[in-house]
């Protein structure tokens, strides 16, 4: 939400600002009168319509998982979402509302291709798509059936030189009962893009049935024009003064020495499983309240509270986490599909000694900086910094902490027609371990993401468990010492104290 204000200040008042002036400056009226003392004009041009020419660049993002996508094929980053339709289902208007989307989002028609050694974007038209309708009566009967058809239908790789970056197959089980699988590649979309897509087709669809003109706004640019500008502007003084910061910031980073169930493998793997954890909504509303009485957001104090959990498993005190930011600070750029997320490293110094509200204030430094320097691709930030590369592990961190509070997703809705998202089993984990938080009425939903080849998923599941203990410690005593902070549990007190206990007798 903060860089979508400030972006909506950039584009309507000409003043670039950083996000650290709206933590000093946190009301309308602080924030109105400290404008006033910010010079007028970007430190980076807009992005506008570019002149496109037969050789499109790839954004950096883009290019690291093309080059991914050569030396050992991209399935991992296939996006996928399964939705199941109950009711009279107008197949031709779903079709064309699809359809529709890649005439409006140039990114998902576009290809990679390969000139010189070099990819391009090549933009196609949609003419070609189609909805992939299956006999799905096989499995109406047979969940585990069903279950493996779709698993294959999400596991087909792409082919980034000829295919449509999304795909939808809509299986038929029955009159009134369908099971809708879309694919998206990553090179095309990211986590922002999936409500617009939603909130499109329900929009698109529903103009097709009522024979209405589509109620949606005109897209100022397209992907092509972003990866143009980022390629123009890549350069200079001030991206030297930002890709400087991150050198420094990260120089020498430790690797995590995280307890493992299983020796590491010498080339990493992805293959994964997941898990989950609820915080439940007292708690999380106390997180809520800390955090605004520390002017701090709820990210930060859960990434403080993460980095305390880290430094109590690994006993290490120089601790890097990696994290997700939508990377959309201009506002042409708010309404596009497109693979715009960067990644960030944060790096922090655990000092046992400290009270906690001392480190998360710390933690707030290290992310307010980040963000003032986020734009720089974490490709090229690992091509500063890192000098060798350990195959066994990811470059620079081996944790992430994401919360995906991107924009609210629509509830989808086809006229009469029924529908609910199912869950897709996660199979693939990009890093050791990943935290993914959201919001539900609920409180926080924590889905852990982690490589089967590394953990257990019982050491996993008590690795949630103390996570969940250290929060309740942050806001039972946020000033308490870190060394002091609690993560057993009362059983594993109780287990541990009988076990001392039959060891003195």
């Amino acid at each position: 939400l903060a860089m979508r204000v400030i972006s909506g200040i950039r584009r309507e008042l000409n003043i670039d600002m950083s996000i650290r002036e709206l933590f000093i400056h946190p009301t309308i009226y602080q924030l109105a009168n400290s404008l006033d003392q910010l010079d007028k004009g970007f430190s980076m041009p807009p992005i506008e319509v570019g002149s496109r020419t037969s050789k499109i660049p790839l954004s950096f993002s883009q290019e690291r998982l093309w080059f991914i996508h050569q030396l050992e094929g991209s399935v991992q980053y296939n996006q996928p979402t399964v939705l199941k339709l109950k009711g009279n289902l107008n197949l031709s208007a779903l079709e064309n509302s699809i359809k529709e989307i890649l005439n409006r989002h140039e990114v998902l028609r576009t290809v990679y291709v390969e000139a010189d050694g070099k990819p391009f974007q090549l933009i196609k038209n949609s003419d070609n798509w189609k909805l992939v309708e299956v006999d799905g009566s096989p499995y109406s009967n047979n969940a585990d059936r069903l279950k493996t058809a779709i698993e294959n239908l999400i596991t087909l790789p792409f082919d980034l030189a000829s295919d449509y970056m999304l795909r939808a197959n809509l299986l038929k089980l029955d009159t009134d009962d369908y099971r809708l699988v879309v694919v998206l590649h990553h090179i095309a979309s990211d986590a922002w893009s999936m409500p617009i897509l939603v909130k499109e087709v329900v929009e698109l669809y529903d103009s097709f049935i009522t024979k209405r003109k589509p109620n949606l706004p005109q897209l100022p640019v397209q992907f092509a024009d972003f990866a143009i500008w980022q390629r123009k502007y890549s350069g200079g003084e001030l991206w030297d003064r930002k890709k400087e910061y991150w050198k420094t910031k990260l120089r020498d980073v430790q690797t995590l020495q995280l307890p493992t169930d299983f020796n590491r493998p010498d080339i990493r793997t992805v293959n994964g499983a997941a898990t989950s954890l609820q915080i439940d909504k007292e708690l999380s509303d106390q997180l809520n309240q800390l955090s605004n009485h520390q002017g701090v957001t709820l990210y930060m104090t859960l990434l403080a509270t993460f980095n305390v959990l880290l430094n109590k498993y690994s006993g290490d005190h120089d601790i890097c986490v990696g994290a997700s930011i939508a990377n959309r600070p201009q506002q042409e750029l708010e309404g596009l599909i497109g693979f715009f997320v960067n990644t960030l490293a944060l790096r922090n110094q655990v000092d046992e000694s400290l009270p906690f509200t001392e480190f998360l204030q710390e933690v707030k430094t290290t992310m307010l900086e980040a963000y003032e320097y986020q734009d720089v691709p974490f490709e090229k930030v690992v091509e500063e910094v890192v000098k060798e590369r350990d195959l066994s592990r990811s470059p620079l961190f081996q944790v992430m902490l994401v919360l995906l509070n991107t924009p609210e997703r629509t509830e989808l809705g086809f006229g009469e027609v029924e529908l609910s998202s199912e869950a897709v089993e996660i199979k693939i984990s990009k890093v050791d371990i990943t935290f993914h938080v959201s919001l539900n009425s609920k409180g926080l939903h924590i889905l852990i993401v982690y490589n089967t080849d590394l953990f257990r998923e019982d050491t996993i599941n008590r690795m949630a468990g103390h996570f969940n203990m250290l929060l309740k410690a942050v806001v039972t005593d946020p000033g308490q010492i870190i060394d002091s902070m609690q993560m057993l549990t009362e059983e594993e007190e109780q287990q541990l104290l009988n076990e001392f206990n039959k060891m003195q007798e």
